[in-house]
């Protein structure tokens, strides 16, 4: 199967290895971002770990797990910057 992609027509095969290639090499550049659990956050703060629940949101973190009591992890160089 043929398609025509930015003007120029390529297999669909092609097209979907080249684009599976342009992602690879995304990810690859991207930063990475390490995560880590309240308690260590905590740490990194000074605090406890329970006043780390009380002021999640003034820092970048996501809710892992199914529940919806998930596990908080945050984004260490920003709890660096902050500290």
């Amino acid at each position: 199967m043929m398609i025509i992609f930015n003007g120029e027509k390529i297999s669909y095969e092609k097209f979907i290895d080249d684009l599976a290639k342009s992602v690879a090499r995304r990810i690859e550049e991207a930063p990475k971002t390490e995560l880590v659990t309240t308690e260590e956050a905590a740490k990194i703060l000074g605090i406890t770990p329970n006043s780390m629940r009380k002021i999640k949101d003034r820092f970048p973190h996501i809710k892992g797990g199914e529940n919806k009591q998930g596990k908080l992890l945050f984004v260490k160089d920003a709890l660096l910057k902050n500290y």
